[in-house]
């Protein structure tokens, strides 16, 4: 039977494995005491590298500091206001509806308003669009603060259908 990897030497005495290099018909051997630190410095090596990941993506998590700054989606909580709009607009109804409440809007920031199309989506073809009352061009939202212009944009765009 011929030696390989899987059989141990003869000698019984000695601590050492007879094995091949996969690259070249040289033998080596290594000693199981070499073997086990060899194993202790990749589980420290493993470790410190989970550990740094885990320090970078704390850092990248924020925590002040940076010069970039980060908003939130929230809503306007403006009790007894008109959310920014004539009276007229206060509480109206949408294309689709939905009648505006002043107290639960979003302010145009939190939902990336603009005044331009996108894609050939716009607030005059949006179900929560509530159109022009007063003859300034600019209508309002059952759900976003403010004026809004028909030809706005912004990411709670639903498309009305009739």
């Amino acid at each position: 039977m011929e030696d390989d990897e899987r059989t141990p030497r003869r000698d019984a005495s000695e601590r050492a494995t007879r094995g091949r290099d996969a690259n070249s018909d040289a033998d080596h051997t290594v000693d199981t005491a070499d073997a086990g630190e060899c194993a202790r410095t990749r589980r420290r090596f493993i470790w410190l590298t989970g550990t740094a990941a885990m320090a970078g993506l704390a850092g990248c998590s924020g925590g002040g500091g940076g010069a970039t700054e980060t908003t939130t989606a929230t809503t306007t909580q403006s009790s007894g206001s008109t959310g920014g709009v004539p009276e007229a607009y206060a509480t109206a109804t949408s294309l689709d509806g939905t009648q505006r409440n002043p107290d639960s809007l979003s302010s145009q920031e939190a939902v990336s308003y603009q005044e331009e199309p996108s894609e050939g989506r716009q607030c005059s073809t949006c179900r929560y669009y509530i159109e022009d009352k007063n003859g300034d061009g600019a209508g309002a939202c059952a759900i976003v603060a403010g004026e809004i212009l028909p030809e706005g944009y912004c990411v709670s765009y639903v498309e009305y259908e009739e």
